[in-house]
């Protein structure tokens, strides 16, 4: 029977705002970082790395973030583990959050201060140190931090609830990021230095995140509020464990697919505007705009569709979404603003806004689901919970990936170009990125949800009895 005390509203939502802070790190990394380094024409910036396309396809930023990504990936299960089987007074999963959060938040910071001269390879040492810096405390934070939504929330219905909650307020910070080229042109058309300019939106971004991070770490008491018996198993019989469990590889290469097709277009929506377009970066606030509004019509769709028809259809619902919705980006054309060229991209752009937030909905709630579902499958048989192994084996097997997409998008912008004049490395990545969802949403429809929830039945039932007496 359960003895953990139930958390006020106050701290659920104190936990949830840690999702906000390191998702605002992740994106000065993954969307900011690019556009510093290898920024489009006209915004003053020059190119910190060289374009030169070497080994068969890849660049410089494309190995450096590699090299980040290869880090992130090892760093995942081994973290996972020692937070499975930690013991810590300060709490299992808690303490790794303790020691994480500077260096997160700090980090991204750094990155914007390269020692070398544009295109030197001192600015690729540095971009590429930083970057494993950066994933290894990211992982030590995040996958401790995940880790607990099963142990917080016991049962399908207070999953579901925590990890809606965790997307709802996560997901208006995502949104207001899209704001952070507004501030880089305020700034600009101030007469600030366009490198100044970028430093300062990028400190202000860490500092909220800072503060958003703190939050959970002061909010949960595990001995109070999470049920979990810690493992003993040492990392490899642990990480083949894991391995070995078909349901979970199901969903794991479904994710890879989706996550490499996806994070190539997350940073992409940034060259719209002046690629495409020919306006400022402030015109993608629009963008993000439509983007919300599809997110937020998203939200009661996706729980409607999970509660009527599972997480797995949920997700194979999401994932074709985007796959539809990615792929009518390659039948934009750059033109000039007010032609009818450009109202017919509008007439594009806007709508995939709207679609692709139905479906961001879905992947800020349902995948939580699913990996709770499969945690609870594996405790039913083993008798202890390895809720952060889970995600440790998730990362070592798609941290890299995300790499991978930012390597492939180097490529097309050094292949067939960034720029008004040269557009095609733009233009590709909606429909790359579209076919690569069209391959995730077969395999998720292979995922046995009925399998998995039958085998999780048991603990799930005995977490959720009352106590009597």
């Amino acid at each position: 029977m359960p003895t953990t005390s139930v958390m006020s509203s106050r701290r659920r939502l104190a936990y949830a705002l840690g999702s906000a802070g390191f998702n605002l790190t992740d994106r000065i990394v993954y969307v900011v970082v690019i556009f510093f380094y290898l920024p489009p024409e006209g915004t003053g910036l020059e190119p910190l790395l060289s374009e030169e396309i070497f080994w068969g396809g890849l660049t410089a930023f494309g190995v450096a973030t590699l090299i980040g990504r290869l880090f992130d990936a090892v760093a995942d299960p081994l973290v996972g583990n020692a937070s499975d089987r930690s013991r810590s007074r300060m709490g299992r999963r808690r303490a790794f959050m303790i020691y994480g959060v500077v260096p997160l938040t700090v980090i991204p910071v750094l990155l914007f201060w390269p020692p070398g001269e544009p295109g030197s390879q001192l600015n690729f040492w540095w971009l590429a140190g930083l970057l494993a810096g950066f994933y290894i405390f990211f992982t030590i934070y995040v996958a401790p931090y995940l880790a607990l939504i099963p142990e917080l929330a016991a049962g399908h219905s207070e999953r579901v609830r925590l990890a809606t909650l965790l997307a709802y307020v996560t997901f208006p910070v995502i949104i207001a990021f899209g704001a952070w080229v507004a501030g880089f042109d305020q700034l600009t058309q101030r007469g600030m230095d366009p490198t100044d300019a970028i430093r300062t939106v990028v400190v202000v971004l860490a500092v909220l995140a800072f503060g958003f991070c703190l939050l959970p770490i002061f909010a949960i008491d595990e001995q109070r509020f999470a049920d979990a018996q810690p493992s003993d198993l040492d990392l490899w019989p642990a990480l083949r464990t894991t391995l070995f469990n078909r349901p979970f590889l199901i969903y794991l290469v479904a994710q890879i697919f989706f996550i490499l097709g996806v994070n190539m277009v997350s940073p992409v929506v940034n060259y719209y505007p002046r690629v495409v377009f020919g306006r400022t970066e402030t015109f993608a606030i629009g963008f993000s705009l439509f983007l919300g509004l599809g997110t937020i019509g998203g939200f009661p769709l996706i729980q409607r569709l999970g509660n009527e028809f599972g997480a797995k259809r949920a997700l194979t619902f999401c994932t074709g979404l985007f796959a539809v919705a990615l792929g009518a980006l390659g039948f934009l054309e750059p033109a000039a603003a007010g032609t009818l060229q450009d109202k017919l991209n509008l007439a594009i752009i806007l709508p995939v806004m709207v679609a692709c937030g139905v479906a961001i909905a879905g992947f800020m709630v349902v995948p939580h689901v699913i990996i709770s579902q499969l945690i609870d499958r594996d405790e039913a048989e083993t008798g202890m919970n390895r809720a952060a192994m889970f995600f440790g084996v998730q990362g070592l097997c798609t941290k890299f990936v995300y790499g991978v997409s930012g390597a492939i998008l180097a490529f097309l912008f050094a292949r067939f170009g960034n720029s008004a004049a040269e557009p095609l490395g733009v233009l590709l990545v909606g429909p790359v990125a579209g076919a690569l969802c069209v391959v995730s949403a077969l395999l998720y429809r292979l995922y046995p949800e009925e399998e998995v929830l039958a085998a999780g039945r048991a603990v799930r039932e005995r977490t959720e009895t009352p106590p009597t007496g």
